[in-house]
C-alpha cells in the first residue's frame, strides 16, 4: 500500500499534522557532511521504531549524531521528492517497496535518486517475496526492514466485554456488524477522511477474492490479459459497500481521520479497525493498560480455509545518491539490516522482520500474521506491482466517492483501469 502507501500501504503509515523534528530539532535535514551527523526522513508511523534503532546505533557509534524528521504520508512524499530533485534531501530516506507512488523504490531509483546497494552483504538475503520489490533493473536500491500485513485489529478486551468473537466467514462478518451495532459499538472504525486509509479494506479482501485464486493476476494485468473491471475487484468494492449498508462502520467514516479511528478502538468505542500492523503499536500506546489486541484476517468468502492476508515488505529505506554523509548512511542501513537492528525495529513497530530469524520474538497480536506468512497465505500489497502512482491515487478518490454515493463500482474500476494504462 505499502503502498499503504498502502499502503501503502503498506504499504505502511500514519497521518499527522505538520513536521516533527527529532534529536536536536534541526529543520535542515541535509545539513552535515562530516560523516559524524546523519540525516534521515520518514513517515510519522516509523517514529517509535526510529527512536529505538537510532538510540542503539548511536550507542554503538560514539560521537555520531542522527537528526531525523517525520511527517504525514502526503506531506512526506511531496516534500522528500522535491528535496531529492533539488539535491537537498536527507542522507537516508524512507521509501516504499516496488512501484506505485512517488517515493516507491523503483520510481525514485529510475530517476537516479537512490544509491545502488547491491554490493552490501545483505542484498541477497531477502525472501523471494520481498527481494524483487527492493530492486530496479536487477540492482538493489532499498533495504526492507520489516514484513507488514493488513488485517482487522481487534480490541479483544472490548470484544469479550461485548460477548462477541471475530468472524471467520463473510456472512459471519455481516452478523458481527449487526451484533456490534446492537451493543452500541462500531464493528470496524473507518478513518476514510484520511485518503490512504480508503485502500485498506480492498487490500484486505482481494487476497482472498483475486490474488489467491489467481496468483498470476498482477502479471496478467502487466501483460494486458486482465483488468480491474473484469475481475473480482468488483466483488471487493461491492462488499465494501455492503459493509457500509450493513452498518459495519461508525456514523461518519468520511468525517473520521486515521488518528480518531485508532483512538476509538483504543477506548473500546469501536471493536476493531482494518489497518496495517503498525496500528497495533499505535493503539497500544492509547489503550488502558492490559488491553488485549489481536490482528486477524478479514474474511471475504464463506470458506474460512480460503481466507488470505495482504502481507509484504513494510518499512524500507534507501540511501540518497547525493547524500552528504554517504558512508555513514550506508553504515546505518547496514545496521538496520543486521539481526539486532531489524529485530529491534520490528519489535518496536509491532511488525515482523523482513528476513525471518530465530532470535525474533513475535508479538502475540501478530502471531496469526506470522502463521499466514509461514504458510504462504499472503499476497503483496497490490500497489507494489502497479506501473505508476496514479493508480493508487485514483483508488483513494474512487473509494471516497463510493462511500459518498457519488459513483458506482463499475465507474470506479473503469477509472482505475484508465490510470493503470496511462503509463509509468
Amino acid at each position: 500500500m505499502y503502498k499503504k502507501s498502502l499502503l501503502a500501504l503498506s504499504v505502511a503509515v500514519v497521518a499527522a499534522v505538520g513536521l516533527s523534528a527529532c534529536s536536536g530539532g534541526s529543520s535542515n535535514a541535509s545539513s552535515g557532511g562530516d560523516n559524524k551527523t546523519l540525516t534521515l526522513a520518514a513517515t510519522t508511523n516509523e517514529k517509535p521504531a526510529l527512536d529505538a534503532v537510532v538510540a542503539k546505533f548511536k550507542e554503538q557509534n560514539p560521537g555520531v549524531d542522527v537528526k531525523y524528521t517525520t511527517s504525514a504520508l502526503d506531506q512526506y512524499q511531496t516534500t522528500t521528492r522535491t528535496q531529492l530533485s533539488s539535491g537537498t534531501a536527507p542522507d537516508v530516506v524512507f521509501v516504499w517497496p516496488g512501484d506505485g507512488n512517488p517515493m516507491a523504490t523503483r520510481v525514485v531509483a529510475k530517476a537516479g535518486f537512490l544509491e545502488d546497494l547491491s554490493s552490501q552483504s545483505w542484498a541477497n538475503s531477502f525472501p523471494a517475496g520481498i527481494k524483487p520489490v527492493t530492486q530496479s533493473n536487477g540492482k538493489t536500491y532499498s533495504a526492507a526492514v520489516t514484513f507488514s500485513g493488513i488485517g482487522a485489529v481487534y480490541n479483544m478486551t472490548a470484544m469479550k466485554q461485548a460477548g462477541l468473537t471475530p468472524p471467520t466467514t463473510w456472512s459471519g462478518l455481516l452478523q458481527f456488524c449487526s451484533d456490534a451495532k446492537s451493543k452500541g459499538k462500531a464493528a470496524f472504525e473507518l478513518g476514510a477522511q484520511t485518503n490512504w486509509v480508503t485502500q485498506l479494506i480492498p487490500y484486505a479482501l482481494t487476497p482472498s477474492l483475486v490474488y489467491g485464486p489467481n496468483p498470476n493476476f498482477a502479471q496478467d494485468m502487466t501483460d494486458k490479459k486482465a483488468t480491474f473491471s473484469d475481475s473480482k475487484w468488483s466483488d471487493a468494492f461491492n462488499k465494501y459497500l455492503e459493509m457500509q449498508k450493513a452498518g459495519c462502520f461508525q456514523a461518519n467514516p468520511l468525517g473520521t481521520d486515521y488518528n480518531a479511528s485508532l483512538s476509538a478502538v483504543a477506548k473500546g468505542d469501536a471493536l476493531s479497525v482494518i489497518q496495517v500492523n503498525s496500528a497495533v503499536a499505535a493503539i497500544s500506546t492509547q489503550a488502558p493498560k492490559g488491553t488485549e489486541l489481536n490482528m486477524l484476517p478479514v474474511p471475504a468468502t464463506e470458506n474460512a480455509a480460503d481466507t488470505r492476508m495482504a502481507g509484504a515488505a513494510g518499512s524500507t529505506y534507501g540511501v540518497n545518491a547525493k547524500a552528504k554523509n554517504k558512508d555513514l548512511a550506508i553504515k546505518f542501513v547496514n545496521f538496520l539490516e543486521s539481526p539486532d537492528g531489524m529485530n529491534l525495529y520490528a519489535q518496536t513497530n509491532k511488525a515482523l522482520p523482513a528476513v525471518p530469524n530465530d532470535s525474533f520474538k513475535v508479538d502475540a497480536a501478530l502471531s496469526t500474521l506470522q502463521d499466514y506468512q509461514k504458510a504462504g497465505k499472503t499476497d503483496p500489497f497490490m500497489d507494489q506491482n502497479w506501473p505508476n502512482a496514479r493508480v493508487q491515487q485514483t483508488l483513494f478518490q474512487v473509494v471516497q466517492d463510493l462511500l459518498a454515493g457519488k459513483t458506482d463500482t463499475a465507474s470506479a474500476l473503469k477509472q482505475m483501469d484508465t490510470a493503470y494504462t496511462s503509463g509509468s
